[in-house]
Formats: structure tokens, C-alpha cells, sequence
């Protein structure tokens, strides 16, 4: 029988590797590159679990006209003590559900992913860090969540 740790090291690892920028992106300009994570596509990585029938969290829907064929919720967004908006996101996407912890500097529109998981318990902890906080311009799903997270926060985004 495999231990909790050796458990939890084999799933890291699995989610590190499901988050490598290999998997393939349905809109070029959002898959990241510098092991970047797509949040394209999240759902459809290893990360992704079945859609619980019920879930804890409702959330609020974001507005993602580029992305037509997930569903992307905003759960819980906070301040950070450097200014910028911390956000946990769920994204449904055909039955399957995955969730990420995001970074925005709402001023200087600035966004990275932080960590991805299976459910928003392991998201708070989990590390899928796509690097430092980058430009969202031509990158029509992360200027969109964005722009809703920043609202909600009540520090607008920065216009473009």
C-alpha cells in the first residue's frame, strides 16, 4: 500500500506534468509557453475530475465569450499585501471540473496562474506557477477573467 506522502508526491508530479504547456491548446494565443498553464483547456487535463453532481461552491459565472465551450466561475477573490488580486476559479468544461489559483495586478494588467487542481481544497496548495506575472494582451481568456476578478475586487482593470 503506497503512503499518503508518496501518494500526494505521484499526484504533484502527475499535475506538474499535466501542466507543462504540452498538452494542446484550442486557441494558440492562450497556451503559455515557459511551462505555462492553459487555462483553455484545464479542464481537460489530468487535473480535471468528473463534475460532482452537486457542488459546494457555487460561483459566480464570468463572461467568456472566447471560451464558448467551458463555463468559468469566480469563488473567492482577496487583496494581497502586495496589492494585487489573489482568485480561486473553477472551469466546467464537458462534465469534467478543474479549479486554479490565479494572481492580476489590476493596474498594470498583469496575470499568472499560481497553482491548479482537482477541487479548490488542493488548489490553495497545489503549485502550477506559470512563471512571473505577464501581459494579458492577445490573450482574450486571461484579459476576460481578468477583468471580472479585478471588478470584483473593486480595483478596476487598468484600461489597455
Amino acid at each position: 500500500m503506497i503512503s499518503k506522502t508518496l501518494a500526494l508526491a505521484v499526484a504533484g508530479a502527475t499535475l506538474l506534468a499535466a501542466c507543462s504547456g504540452e498538452q494542446p491548446a484550442t486557441n494558440t494565443t492562450d497556451a503559455m509557453v515557459d511551462n505555462g498553464v492553459s487555462l483553455r483547456n484545464l479542464a481537460e487535463t489530468e487535473v480535471a475530475v468528473p463534475k460532482p453532481e452537486q457542488l459546494t461552491v457555487k460561483g459566480r459565472l464570468i463572461p467568456t465569450p472566447s471560451d464558448p465551450t467551458s463555463r468559468h466561475f469566480l469563488l473567492r477573490e482577496r487583496k494581497a499585501a502586495s496589492g494585487t488580486i489573489i482568485a480561486i476559479l473553477r472551469q466546467e468544461h464537458d462534465g469534467k471540473v478543474a479549479y486554479a489559483r490565479t494572481e492580476t495586478d489590476c493596474g498594470k494588467r498583469l496575470f499568472h496562474v499560481l497553482g491548479v487542481g482537482p477541487n479548490r481544497a488542493l488548489v490553495e496548495t497545489n503549485v502550477a506557477h506559470d512563471g512571473p506575472l505577464r501581459p494579458i494582451k492577445g490573450l482574450p481568456l486571461r484579459e476576460e477573467l481578468a477583468t471580472y476578478v479585478c471588478n470584483a475586487s473593486g480595483t478596476p482593470l487598468a484600461k489597455g
